[in-house]
């Protein structure tokens, strides 16, 4: 037999052995499992809360349960990263205006000054759905507590008010992933990211 001939049953052998072991790794349903990366991780399960929102309302919780949802954390009067924050949350918003059902929570660290009716004018200034971004104040100590031990963001003594970070919440109210919110190749890891969740 020429060298031409065996070379060609040798070329042949290997494409059928490598389908062969193909069909058998998709047959395992290795295929099928994505990649670990692809996997957003789950990091920390929210307490209870309950605070008031912008519409002079309770908002806690059990009323976010079963919908994707962004926090941060602002107050009004902030003259650092807060306007910047909150733009790009807006932007987000807009981004994910095909899943009306993804809410958007930027709790105030200055209630003291960030009454419903201030909250409700600066969700105004930058165009906030209301229906699906909720701006909230309340007890300074419930806010601290949900800051620091909820999101586990911030400190005891400084309650994020420097914080940039945007946490991305699932339907369970689990945290599944940090970003920050001044950062645009992040905002669009956020983005990728919700798109992920809203098919769990």
């Amino acid at each position: 037999m020429s060298f031409k001939a065996l070379f060609i049953m040798g070329i042949a052998f290997f494409v059928l052995l490598n389908a062969s072991l193909m069909g058998l790794y998709l047959l395992s349903g290795a295929a099928e499992a994505p990649p670990e990366s692809d996997v957003l991780p789950v990091l920390y399960p929210l307490p209870e809360f309950s605070l008031t929102s912008d519409k002079d309302s309770p908002l806690s919780k059990a009323d976010l349960k079963g919908k994707v949802w962004i926090a941060d954390f602002i107050f009004t009067s902030c003259a650092g990263p807060c306007p910047a924050m909150t733009r790009s949350m807006a932007g987000v918003a807009e981004r994910l205006a095909l899943y009306p059902d993804v809410q958007f929570v930027s709790v105030s660290v200055d209630p003291d000054t960030d009454t419903p009716d201030v909250l409700s004018a600066y969700g105004e200034k930058f165009g906030a759905d209301p229906a699906r971004w909720h701006f909230l104040t309340g007890d300074m100590d419930a806010i601290q507590t949900l800051a620091v031990e909820g999101f586990k963001i911030g400190s005891v003594d400084d309650p994020v008010i420097h914080s940039t970070k945007f946490c991305l919440v699932d339907k369970s109210g689990q945290i599944r992933g940090y970003y920050t919110g001044t950062d645009e190749a992040e905002l669009n890891e956020l983005v990728a990211a919700v798109h992920q969740l809203m098919k769990e």
